[in-house]
């Protein structure tokens, strides 16, 4: 063997290495279509490599639910492949339309006109894969001499299957005999001038997207007699199926959609990475969501949480990204939000319905009526003592005074009249205790107390029991006032003991997770899941439950933002206190710009019906300023009752006098005082009475 012929062997042997690695599906870069066409569903799932990544329109990394962003290095590991629709593309006139799965027409291949000058030139062209083709024929214009047989000119070959043998690659192709069908392998370093044949099979659309060699073909619609065949559908055609991929990746919580027509090149890596495991993110809420038997799990903290802490807590700082936390259970548990009371700074606690201590009851302030009638109940009826005058001068509604001890009883609704309108008014009916014990105790003094009436009432405590939390849930309302009587025996250290009253709120129920740090598996604290963001994975292994677990801590102080946080939405469910009833505004207006004092009460009677006629326009009342000063010197306590008597005004100096005597007004008699004051008290009555007529003229305009 010469040396020019030992390099061109190697060279040979060099090119069929390189064509059995591009037959290798795990090392092939190619596009996602191709890749999908030519994927056998049954060796799911597959994990790709991204080559070459794509962006569509800037950040936009989902239109329609389907996954269109893929950078280049990512990994996707592909589960599921649906397929979607079939795309026609005429070749012709570069016409683009959609083709049902169900077209009852037929295709015939149309084949390719140019020659092929090697095996290996076919087999790349017509897309033939090893150990599983498609039946391609084609024929040589010269005789093709083999060792087994002679294949003549024009004769068809069929490849049915490539193979790799002794260092060579093969194509295994039937030979129709004389007799019988020819096995023969054709090396694909075979050379010479080979044309496909041509092809009289129907294909229907299945046919053509079922098969990974016929999607990538020409084809042609098959003229059917008494069937119009549609303009678009004239010329060469070539059906591409369009898939949909669901996979996993890196990061996603579910799977994503991909559609096979996204431009990005692909490579399989399946052998390379069989045992990669995709990192999955997991919320609190999924986990909560899991069964029981999932219980107990390990999770790796992937994204802490950067939300301000709910609770003044040492284990919520310790959950950073990359630790391991070790998950018990789930469960629901009822928590009473409590609020420390009597002290400069008011403190807010969580505290569990497990709590071990005991309560002693404080009586509670009501600020309305309204108040008062939201924590009554039928089986325990409120004593209350008024500690702040409740004024009320409604026909058929009481006024309380300070000192008065009453009896709830029930809520009802009265009809009353305000202004002369009629109106519904939710009251709250009560009995009032007798303030002395020589009233009869028969006669029961009913009071009815609007809702919106506002006063101060505290309530009689003479109970001395003392209550377990669950013990107060069940039987009172709440808000309660109470005062811790014994420490829970589980707590090192009770804060609660330290606080003379405590006021529980309301009732919350929260899904918590029992969790520990994987460092100390003993020691457990509550998460709760509606009150944290923090995303985890879920980590292979079935940690053993630890028998010696402690139970996370009862009481939990809250932070400020997390109370008021709460506090919004138990109060955006609550009903607001009714208003009081809308009244006829009366508009006075005054021709002073200054303010004016409260409007003081007539001496007259019937003043508010009708008021006394003003003097004409341009006459002035003559008062004695000295009068005036006068009598606003002495006391009220001191003037005398007053009377309704004719007042003589004062001569006219422009006008000449009457004759005759001015009758004078009869003195009133004169009652006995010990007082020996000779004052005119009539002549102050007088001016008192000019004056007054002219406050209310004053008033008048």
């Amino acid at each position: 063997m010469s040396e020019v012929h030992g390099e061109k062997l190697v060279m040979q042997v060099t090119r069929l290495c390189t064509m059995a690695d591009f037959y290798c599906p795990d090392s092939q870069v190619t596009s996602l279509q191709d890749y999908i066409c030519s994927l056998d569903l049954s060796t799911l799932p597959r994990i790709l490599e991204i080559h070459s990544g794509v962006y569509f329109q800037g950040s936009v990394y989902e239109i329609s639910g389907n996954e269109c962003c893929l950078s280049t290095g990512e990994l996707i590991k592909i589960i599921h492949v649906e397929l979607q629709k079939v795309v026609c593309e005429n070749m012709d006139n570069e016409c683009v339309f959609d083709l049902s799965l169900n077209y009852s027409g037929n295709f015939k291949l149309i084949p390719d006109g140019f020659p092929f000058t090697s095996v290996e030139e076919i087999i790349k062209s017509l897309g033939i894969e090893n150990q599983n083709s498609e039946a391609i024929s084609f024929q040589s214009l010269t005789d093709i001499i083999t060792d087994h047989a002679v294949i003549g000119k024009g004769e068809p070959i069929t490849v049915v299957s490539t193979e790799y043998h002794e260092g060579q690659m093969y194509a295994d192709c039937i030979v129709d005999g004389d007799f019988e069908q020819v096995h023969v392998a054709l090396p694909f370093t075979l050379k010479g001038e080979f044309y496909e044949c041509q092809d009289d099979n129907l294909y229907t659309v299945k046919d053509i997207i079922e098969s990974k060699v016929l999607t990538k073909r020409r084809v042609r619609l098959d003229e059917t007699k008494g069937i119009c065949m549609p303009k678009h559908f004239n010329g060469a055609l070539v059906l591409s199926p369009v898939y949909e991929i669901q996979a996993i990746m890196h990061y996603r919580k579910e799977a994503v959609k991909i559609p096979s027509t996204l431009e990005v090149d692909v490579r399989d890596i399946t052998k390379e990475q069989k045992d990669m495991t995709f990192i999955q993110p997991l919320s609190l809420s999924d986990i909560v969501n899991q069964p029981h038997e999932k219980f107990p799990m390990l999770v790796k903290i992937l994204d802490a949480p950067e939300q301000q802490p709910p609770f003044k807590s040492e284990w919520f700082h310790s959950l950073r990204k990359g630790r391991v936390l070790k998950i018990h259970k789930k469960q629901l548990l009822k928590k009473v939000l409590a609020t420390s009371m009597l002290n400069k700074v008011s403190r807010h606690f969580l505290i569990c319905t497990t709590y071990k201590g005991t309560f002693k009851r404080r009586p509670r302030e009501f600020a309305t009526v309204f108040d008062l009638c939201n924590a009554i109940s039928p089986e325990d009826p409120l004593n209350v003592v008024v500690t702040k005058d409740c004024m009320w001068n409604e026909d058929g509604l009481s006024s309380l005074c300070v000192g008065d001890r009453i009896v709830t009883m029930f809520r009802t609704t009265m009809q009353m009249t305000i202004d002369g309108v009629l109106q519904n008014t939710d009251v709250l009916m009560c009995s009032k205790s007798p303030e002395s014990e020589d009233e009869d105790e028969e006669e029961d003094d009913y009071v009815m107390l609007p809702l919106y009436l506002e006063g101060r009432f505290v309530e009689e405590v003479h109970d001395t029991k003392r209550y377990k939390i669950l013990e107060i849930c069940d039987k009172f309302k709440l808000p309660f006032q109470v005062k811790t009587t014994s420490r829970d025996p589980s707590l090192p250290n009770d804060i609660l003991t330290s606080f003379p009253a405590i006021k529980l709120e309301e009732i919350i129920e929260v899904p918590n997770l029992v969790v520990s740090f994987l460092e100390g598996p003993s020691e457990c604290f509550s998460i709760p899941v509606d009150w944290m963001t923090m995303s985890v994975c879920h980590l292979e292994g079935c940690p053993t439950e630890d028998h010696s677990l402690k139970n996370a801590a009862s009481v939990e102080e809250l932070t400020d933002f997390m109370y008021y946080d709460l506090r919004k939405l138990s109060t955006a469910t609550l009903c607001p206190p009714p208003r009081p009833p809308k009244r006829q505004s009366i508009s006075i207006l005054s021709p002073d710009p200054t303010p004016v004092g409260p409007l003081c009460r007539s001496p007259f009677p019937d003043s508010e019906k009708q008021q006394p006629p003003l003097p004409p326009k341009g006459i002035p009342v003559p008062l004695k300023p000295n009068i005036i000063a006068e009598n606003e010197a002495i006391p009220p306590s001191l003037r005398k009752p007053f009377s309704i008597q004719p007042v003589q005004a004062a001569p006219n100096e422009y006008t000449k006098a009457q004759k005759g005597e001015t009758k004078m007004a009869p003195e009133a008699p004169e009652k006995e005082s010990g007082d020996d004051s000779d004052h005119d008290y009539e002549q102050i009555e007088e001016g008192f009475a000019l004056m007054a007529l002219q406050k209310v003229k004053r008033w008048a305009f």
